[in-house]
């Protein structure tokens, strides 16, 4: 699929989010709450409308699913569709915690041709558009596990606060919690971190961007109740949890979880 704009485009469009996320962090954040409870801040607004300017303007007639948008269903119809979200990890940002993506993944025909997630608060940060290599900043790679028993997992700080994760931690050598999912995917899509997993549902606008940069450098996402990632659907939540990492490693510790679970994906 050729995606009819550069690398470099797409890259200074997330640095730019990046800096207007970081910028304002550091002002009062003027916090709200959704219907379901979950807080927004204005840095989501603001970084979701020069978002949404920008690519749109980078690429015309495209359509847009965001998190801090309301849905249009026109996008089913586009050829391609940006997802996004802002900022993946507002209650880390709230925390004053660097814990945080801003998550941008484009879509043709139910997958992933160009991704970037940039952590504003650390400078980390993978781009990628179909066509070349993931390129990453801020993110040293270490030598890839030969065994679950050796691996180290990140995993959701909300699924380990809940006590979601509690009879899982066995299953590989070490965890660790970690704010933003986006964050979570880059850092393994890099080869920072070996693994990660959830056994929550997420939305499309969690995960595109980073699973974009996972496939582009040659690792895996696999959903646990085993069905494919199809992104642009009519209802973006994604019910099933997920494993990321090197295939291998993915697909032995999707195995360890699906026999601890009972077959039984949790959702929330």
């Amino acid at each position: 699929m050729s995606v009819p704009f550069t690398f470099e485009a797409l890259a200074a469009i997330a640095d730019e989010a990046a800096a207007l996320a970081r910028d304002g962090a550091a002002a009062p954040l003027g916090v709200i709450h959704k219907v379901d409870g979950s807080p927004v801040t204005a840095v989501d607004a603001a970084v979701d409308a020069f978002l949404k300017r920008a690519l749109t303007k980078l690429l015309p007639n495209s359509g847009w699913l965001s998190e801090e948008t309301a849905d249009d269903d026109k996008r089913l119809g586009r050829d391609f569709v940006w997802i996004v979200d802002p900022i993946d990890g507002t209650k880390q940002l709230l925390s004053k915690i660097p814990e945080i993506a801003v998550s941008i993944g484009l879509v043709s025909s139910g997958s992933v041709v160009a991704a970037a997630v940039v952590n504003p608060m650390t400078g980390e940060s993978g781009t990628w558009v179909a066509g070349g290599p993931p390129v990453f900043r801020g993110l040293v790679a270490r030598p890839a596990p030969s065994s679950l028993a050796e691996g180290d997992a990140i995993v959701s700080r909300t699924e380990s606060e809940a006590g979601d994760l509690a009879d899982l931690g066995k299953l590989v050598g070490s965890t660790r919690a970690v704010g933003s999912v986006a964050y979570k995917l880059l850092r393994v899509a890099a080869g920072a971190d070996a693994l990660t997993y959830s056994v929550l549902p997420k939305n499309e606008w969690d995960v595109c961007g980073g699973v974009g940069l996972l496939e582009a450098a040659g690792r895996a996402y696999l959903r646990l109740d085993g069905d494919p990632v199809v992104f642009n659907q009519p209802d973006p939540r994604i019910l099933s949890g997920a494993v990321a990492g090197p295939r291998p490693l993915a697909l032995a510790l999707r195995r360890a979880l699906v026999l601890r679970l009972g077959g039984v994906v949790r959702k929330r």
